[in-house]
């Protein structure tokens, strides 16, 4: 059902605001709102703090134990929540300091690895750098040469009367160092560089090359050594992380305190919001724990208000809600469909799934995921919804006789067997659906008043689609007969009634008949649960085939075992992906579109924003797995 909404005023004096924003967020059952005076605080700092715990925890990620199969609930005190300890910050701050150094040292070591890469190939060099360049009479040069013009190179500078040694090789050549007459080096050099020699100036250092590379390499150990320090104790502190988990937590609700739109004057601080209709006496007492100068009034939303939304329903039902939230969120004039829609979707899904042994597969898969995982949000109720349907699975299932594929003692009908039956029984559910779509619709209707909209445009077309019905049953044709044609008659005098004129009521009469048109295909639709069954029997019928047909030998039952498993395990994720998405398409347009309007919008009080924790308590709580 639909909640409704109550519109909170709220003054308090300004020295409490902050002691009742606290006793507000703990209450979590007012969704402050922004009016045309209110002012929003400026969360920076918070969010910029939250930035750095974010990263600092992601630096933690590949040091921390890995999780468990059974998550661990995070409780946490109220007292110890709103407090902020000093040493979770100096966590935080150690972190940061080591990532930083981590930062330094890795630059460090791609200048100290490209510096030696400089070097490495003229380590054989027996002479200090700055005396190649001390020469009176001689030039020196360094450089790099393509290893296949080496030859031509050396005949150049032996017929030249030239020095030169080979040294160590490089991606960019052969490294080489020779020394050509004064005299004569432009000369012997535009010779030199035909070949494609590309020189280089090696700094003039009192030092050898081998002793550079020597500092260089050790260099390059300590930064290796002081790296694997930061890293050990990075390891460490990542056993403390979920400190930093509790202070993201901290700060994100601290955030949402900041954000809170509140009306200030010289002396007192002014709040608005909504409250659901059930809380209000919740509301009330958070107020009274944070001050006793307050005022509040509790009033009805103004007809242009546009009140939030909250569904509040059983346990089954809720976990059916991300299907309607998908679509749109009812609005608070809306007819809560999610009771109604649960039912037809758990049926629907489950036929066109239509194996026992699937659904055993799907009931075991996330019932253990929900009770190892303990996922929360939307991802709880969708894998509720997916254990639930599980169950209209393995009924279908066994009225098919489908066992992973295979047929064994159907109760109704064989799919691949019995296809026109199969056909029939969709149509059949499909015909039930949308009329359970138009009674909703007239249920609306009679809510709000307009009784004879009900009885003429909607409890008329369910005369005409039961009466067509009826039609192709023998003994029921002339039942059927009369109630299509009193639906038909129905609508014909009724649906222009707003209109003047006879032509005008007869006109629109006419045109709202056509619509059985629009019924006829929406019913048809319903065509796809034998569609997706049918598939999902062919495609397992297909693998079992595939496994059979390599049986025979150790190895042939080794295969049959691999086809089996990938087969079966792609045709159910296959099957659970289309079954979601064509049921789901079926509640959209051909049920919702009967009734449904939508646009509503999440009611979301000023809570706390919690990522990492559970719950936070008044007082310290057992920790507890709840299905």
């Amino acid at each position: 059902m639909i909640v409704p909404m109550k519109k909170a005023k709220l003054v308090v004096l300004q020295e409490d605001r902050e002691k009742l924003l606290r006793s507000l967020q703990h209450a979590s059952v007012l969704m402050l709102i922004s009016t045309e005076e209110a002012a929003i605080g400026d969360a920076g700092k918070e969010e910029a703090f939250l930035q750095r715990t974010e990263k600092s925890l992601r630096l933690m990620k590949k040091y921390r134990e890995k999780p468990g199969l059974i998550r661990e609930l995070q409780f946490i005190d109220y007292d110890e929540f709103v407090s902020v300890d000093p040493q979770k910050e100096g966590l935080l701050t150690e972190t940061e300091m080591i990532d930083e150094k981590t930062t330094l040292l890795k630059n460090e070591r791609e200048r100290l690895a490209e510096e030696r890469a400089f070097f490495l190939p003229w380590q054989e060099l027996d002479i200090k750098l700055k005396d190649l360049y001390a020469v009176k009479y001689s030039a020196f040069h360094t450089g790099f040469l393509e290893t296949r013009n080496l030859e031509e190179l050396k005949l150049l500078l032996l017929e030249a009367g030239s020095e030169f040694k080979i040294l160590g090789s490089a991606p960019e050549g052969q490294a080489l160092v020779f020394a050509n007459y004064l005299p004569e080096d432009a000369q012997i050099m535009e010779k030199v560089k035909a070949l494609g020699f590309n020189e280089i100036n090696l700094p003039k250092l009192d030092r050898f090359v081998a002793e550079i590379l020597t500092e260089k390499e050790e260099a390059l150990r300590l930064n290796q050594e002081n790296r694997e320090q930061l890293e050990n104790r990075l390891q460490e502190l990542a056993k403390e992380a979920k400190q930093l988990e509790v202070l993201n937590d901290q700060v994100a609700s601290v955030s949402e305190l900041k954000k809170a739109p509140v009306t200030l004057t010289l002396d007192t601080a002014y709040f608005e919001g909504w409250v659901r209709s059930d809380q209000v006496q919740i509301l009330e007492k958070a107020v009274k724990k944070a001050t006793s100068v307050y005022d509040l009034e509790i009033v009805d939303p103004d007809p242009e208000d546009n009140p939030p939304t909250y569904t509040k329903n059983n346990r089954f039902v809720s976990a059916f809600e991300t299907v309607t939230n998908m679509f749109s969120r009812p609005n608070q004039g809306d007819v809560d469909p999610n009771p109604v829609m649960s039912i037809w979707f758990w049926i629907i899904f489950g036929m066109m799934m239509g194996d026992a042994g699937y659904g055993l597969v799907m009931f075991i898969l996330f019932f253990v995921l929900i009770r190892m995982k303990k996922p929360r949000g939307d991802s709880v109720k969708l894998y509720k919804m997916l254990m639930y349907s599980s169950i209209t699975t393995v009924f279908w299932g066994i009225m098919f006789g489908s066992y992973f594929g295979y047929t064994w003692n159907p109760i109704l009908l064989v799919p691949l067997d019995d296809l026109l039956k199969f056909l029939i029984v969709s149509l059949i559910v499909g015909a039930l659906h949308v009329i359970t779509g138009i009674l909703v619709a007239a249920y609306n209707d009679i809510r709000q008043g307009k009784i004879w909209n009900a009885i003429f445009d909607r409890f008329s077309w369910v005369l005409v689609i039961v009466g067509a019905g009826f039609l192709f049953i023998p003994s029921l044709s002339i039942a059927g007969i009369v109630l299509a044609l009193t639906g038909a008659l129905t609508i014909l005098l009724t649906a222009g009634r707003t209109k003047k004129g006879i032509f005008g009521k007869l006109g629109s009469g006419l045109y709202s008949l056509y619509g059985v048109t629009g019924y006829a295909s929406d019913i048809l639709s319903y065509s796809r649960i034998l569609a997706l069954s049918l598939s999902s029997a062919v495609i397992g019928m297909v693998m079992n085939m595939l496994a059979e047909m390599v049986m025979g030998s150790v190895i042939g039952y080794f295969f049959a075992a691999i086809i089996y498993l990938i087969g079966h395990v792609f045709n159910l994720v296959m099957g659970l992906l289309s079954a979601y998405v064509h049921d789901s398409r079926l509640q959209y347009i051909e049920f919702f579109g009967k009734f449904y309007e939508g646009g509503g919008y999440p009611f979301t009080p000023l809570s706390y924003k919690l990522k990492y924790i559970d719950e936070v308590n008044e007082k310290e709580k057992t920790k507890q797995e709840v299905l």
